[in-house]
């Protein structure tokens, strides 16, 4: 096997396991960081002076206009009290059903 034929091999194998998060999963991702905020019972400000950033950089997140880095993430997860599943969980439901989906149509096109 050649150079050029194995980055081939690998970048097809890299893209069945990598895919790119489509604008519903996004929204819902933000959607479970609004809703663990108001689990919570805090507002925006409230979180805004814990993690030291203003009410409106925290409307920015949630809402997916601004980016969330990961320390932010973590700190979220400590002042929400969630576990990162409840956050990613919206990529791996949304996974679920559709390999569900996917294996519906499989067995429908044997018959």
């Amino acid at each position: 096997m050649t150079r050029k034929s194995k980055n081939i091999a690998h970048r097809r194998i890299k893209s069945r396991i990598i895919r790119r998060i489509s604008e519903e999963e996004k929204n819902a991702f933000y959607q479970q960081l609004k809703v663990a905020r108001i689990e919570a019972n805090l507002t925006q400000s409230q979180v805004a002076k814990i993690i030291k950033r203003s009410r409106s950089q925290i409307s920015k997140i949630e809402s997916g206009k601004c980016r969330l880095y990961m320390d932010e993430f973590f700190k979220f997860m400590k002042i929400y009290k969630k576990s990162p599943f409840f956050f990613y969980s919206v990529f791996t439901t949304n996974e679920v059903i559709k390999s569900q989906k996917r294996a519906r149509v499989k067995s429908a096109k044997q018959f």
